[in-house]
C-alpha cells in the first residue's frame, strides 16, 4: 500500500497524535526528576513549589492521552488492511462515538486523511486526470479507450466515502469522464476560461469533510459547465440531431421519393441470387437514386455516410433478403448511437424494407392485371368482330376479379401496417425524442433519451427480442414470425398472376394472328375462315382450374394468417396496439 496517499495521510495523522503524546511524556519525565517538598518543610503560610510530579497529578495528566492512545490503537487494528474510501469509511464509523473526546480526536484524523481524497476529486473534475495509483479512488478506469463513455470509467462503490452521496459521486464521475471524452473524441480539453476556472477551484477547496455544502455546490457548478460544453459540442459541432434525422429518413424509409427511386432501380438486380450480388454495383445504383431524388440536396456529410451493404447470404436467398442500407456512425456520435443501437435500426430497416418490397410487388401485380384486362378487352373485341370464340376467356375475367379482390385485401393490410409504423409509432416517438433532447442537461440524459426512443420503436413495431431479423429465418412463433409469413405469402401472389398473364398474352397473340389471317384472305377476295382452320386454343381449362384452386387456397390462407396475427396482437398488453388491431381486423372485409 505504498502508493496509497490516503493511507499515508492517515499514518501521518496517527504519527502526529503519537508525537503529541511523546511530548507530554517528555514533560512528565522532566517533572518526575524534581523533588517534591517533604512534610513539615514548609513554614506557615508558605506555598509548595510547582513543577514536581505526584501520583495524583500523573493520573490527571495521563487520563485524556491514554484514551486517545487506546483509540488510536483501536483505529490502527480496525484499518490494518484497508485503503482509500474503505479506510475513510472505517475511520468515520469509529467517529460515531458517544464520548466527545473520542469524536474530537478521530475527527482530527479524518480531516487530515481526507485531504488527498478531495485533491483527487478536484484533479478529476477540473482536469480529467485520474490520480488512482493505489486503487483508492472511487472512480476507476478499465484502461481501454473503446467506448470510453459507457465502459471507460465506472464507480467503485466500495471506495466511495459515505459522506459523498451516490448522486454526487455520479456527478463527479460524469464531470471527469466528459473532459476525457472531449479530449479523446474531439481533441478539446479547455472547457472553461481561466478566470472562471480559478474561481471554481477556489470554491472547491474545503477545510472540513463535515462542511461539504460549498464544496458540493462548486463541484456541481463545474460539472454543469462541463456538461453544457459537451452537449454544445455534440449538438452543434457534430450535428447529432441532423444524423438522427438522417437515420429516420434513410434507414427508417422516411425519404419517400428516394426510397421509391432506389427500389425501382434495384428491383431487377435484387431478384437475383444473393451470391451473385455486388456491393459495388448496388452502391452505384444508390448514387443514381440520390441524384434522381431530393436526397441530392441533403448535406454532403450525410450522403457520404450512406452506403449499401450485403449480409452474409445462404444458397437459397435472393438479393432482397441480404440487402442492407447502412449509415456509418463515427466518433463521437458512435458513443451515443452504438453498434448495438445500429443493429436495432437495422432490424427496423429490414421490416420496413420488406413492407416496401411487398407494396412494390403488389403495385406490379396491379400493373400486370391492368395490362391483362386490356388484353382481355382486345380478345373480346376481336372475337366479336371476327366471330372467333376464344375458349377460357370468360373464366379468366372471373379469376381476374378474384385476383383483384385478393390483391386489394393484401394492399389494405400492407398499407395499414405501414401507416401504423410510420405515423403511430415513428412520428410519435420522434416527437417525444426531440422534446427530451431539448430538455437534456448532460450526455447521459441524451443517451437515455435515444435508448428509450429506439426501444419504443422496436417494441411498438412488433420487433421483440424473441424474433429473428431476416424474413427467411426460422422464426415460427411470435408476432414477427407470423408477420413475416404473411408478407412472404403476399410476395407469392405475383407467381400465379404472372402465369395467368402469360396465358392471356398467348391467347391474345393467337387470336390476333388468326384475325390478321382472316383480313389477308378477305383482301384476296377469299373466305376468311375455312374448314381446315383449327380451333383457337385460348386459355387452357386445366391451367385455369389449377390457378383457380391456387388463388382460392391463397385467399383462404391469407385470411387465416391475418386473423391469427390479429388474435396474437390482442394478447399484447401495449395500449397502442389497439389502433393496429382495429385497422387489421378483417371481419369487415
Amino acid at each position: 500500500m505504498a502508493g496509497s496517499t490516503i493511507r499515508q495521510s492517515f499514518c501521518s495523522a496517527l504519527q502526529a497524535e503519537v508525537a503529541e503524546f511523546y511530548r507530554l511524556m517528555a514533560v512528565l519525565q522532566e517533572q518526575s526528576t524534581r523533588e517534591a517538598p517533604k512534610p513539615g518543610s514548609l513554614s506557615s503560610g508558605q506555598s509548595a513549589p510547582g513543577g514536581y510530579l505526584t501520583l495524583r497529578r500523573l493520573v490527571v495528566w495521563l487520563a485524556e492521552p491514554l484514551v486517545r492512545m487506546r483509540g488510536l490503537a483501536g483505529i490502527a487494528d480496525a484499518t490494518a488492511h484497508l485503503q482509500g474510501g474503505e479506510l475513510v469509511n472505517a475511520v468515520e464509523a469509529l467517529a460515531q462515538h458517544g464520548d466527545a473526546l473520542v469524536q474530537h480526536f478521530v475527527s482530527r484524523v479524518m480531516e487530515q486523511m481526507c485531504q488527498p481524497l478531495f485533491q483527487m476529486v478536484t484533479e478529476w473534475v477540473f482536469n480529467g486526470r485520474l490520480s488512482n495509483a493505489g486503487n483508492e479512488f472511487f472512480v476507476t478506469s478499465n484502461g481501454s479507450t473503446d467506448d470510453l463513455w459507457r465502459t471507460g470509467y465506472r464507480l467503485n462503490e466500495g471506495m466511495r466515502p459515505t459522506f459523498i452521496t451516490r448522486q454526487m459521486a455520479c456527478t463527479i464521475l460524469r464531470a471527469g469522464k466528459s473532459i476525457n471524452f472531449l479530449r479523446q473524441c474531439s481533441s478539446e480539453g479547455d472547457w472553461i476560461n481561466g478566470k472562471q476556472r480559478s474561481a471554481m477551484l477556489a470554491a472547491a477547496h474545503t477545510p472540513s469533510y463535515r462542511q461539504l455544502a460549498s464544496w458540493e455546490h462548486a463541484i456541481s457548478d463545474a460539472a454543469a459547465a462541463i456538461d453544457k460544453h459537451l452537449l454544445s459540442t455534440v449538438f452543434i459541432k457534430y450535428s447529432f440531431v441532423k444524423h438522427c434525422d438522417a437515420l429516420k429518413r434513410y434507414l427508417l424509409l422516411g425519404q419517400g421519393d428516394f426510397i421509391q427511386t432506389l427500389m425501382d432501380l434495384l428491383g431487377p438486380d435484387l431478384g437475383k441470387k444473393a451470391q451473385e450480388m455486388s456491393e459495388y454495383q448496388l452502391n452505384g445504383s444508390l448514387d443514381a437514386a440520390i441524384r434522381a431524388s431530393n436526397a441530392q440536396f441533403d448535406d454532403a456529410d450525410v450522403l457520404d455516410r450512406l452506403r449499401v451493404k450485403l449480409a452474409k447470404p445462404t444458397p437459397l436467398e435472393t438479393g432482397w433478403d441480404v440487402f442492407i442500407l447502412w449509415y456509418d456512425m463515427k466518433e463521437p456520435l458512435s458513443s451515443i448511437i452504438t453498434g448495438q443501437a445500429m443493429s436495432g435500426y437495422l432490424r427496423l430497416f429490414r421490416l420496413l424494407w420488406t413492407l416496401k418490397r411487398v407494396e412494390h410487388t403488389l403495385n406490379r401485380v396491379w400493373q400486370v392485371m391492368s395490362g391483362m384486362q386490356r388484353q382481355l378487352t382486345i380478345i373480346r373485341t376481336l372475337s366479336s368482330q371476327y366471330g372467333l370464340p376464344c375458349p377460357g376467356v370468360e373464366s379468366v375475367w372471373l379469376e381476374l376479379r378474384h385476383c383483384h379482390c385478393l390483391r386489394n385485401e393484401m394492399a389494405h393490410f400492407c398499407t395499414d401496417l405501414q401507416t401504423y409504423i410510420m405515423f403511430e409509432v415513428l412520428e410519435t416517438a420522434w416527437d417525444i425524442f426531440m422534446r427530451q433532447l431539448q430538455a437534456a442537461t448532460d450526455l447521459d440524459t441524451v443517451i437515455a433519451a435515444h435508448t428509450q426512443y429506439l426501444d419504443t420503436l422496436l417494441k411498438k413495431a412488433l420487433l421483440d427480442d424473441s424474433v429473428v431479423d431476416r424474413p427467411g429465418s426460422a422464426a415460427q412463433n411470435g408476432l414477427q414470425g407470423h408477420l413475416h409469413r404473411i408478407l412472404r405469402h403476399m410476395l407469392n401472389l405475383m407467381g400465379p398472376v404472372a402465369r395467368l398473364n402469360e396465358a392471356v398474352a398467348t391467347a391474345a397473340a393467337e387470336l390476333k394472328g388468326r384475325a390478321d389471317l382472316i383480313k389477308h384472305r378477305q383482301s384476296l377476295s377469299q373466305w376468311g375462315t375455312t374448314d381446315q382452320d383449327k380451333e383457337l386454343t385460348g386459355v387452357p381449362q386445366d391451367m385455369l382450374n389449377e390457378l383457380h384452386t391456387l388463388l382460392h387456397d391463397s385467399n383462404q390462407e391469407f385470411r387465416r394468417q391475418q386473423q391469427d396475427f390479429v388474435h396474437l396482437l390482442a394478447t399484447q398488453a401495449h395500449v397502442d396496439l389497439r389502433y393496429l388491431i382495429f385497422r387489421l381486423d378483417g371481419s369487415d372485409i
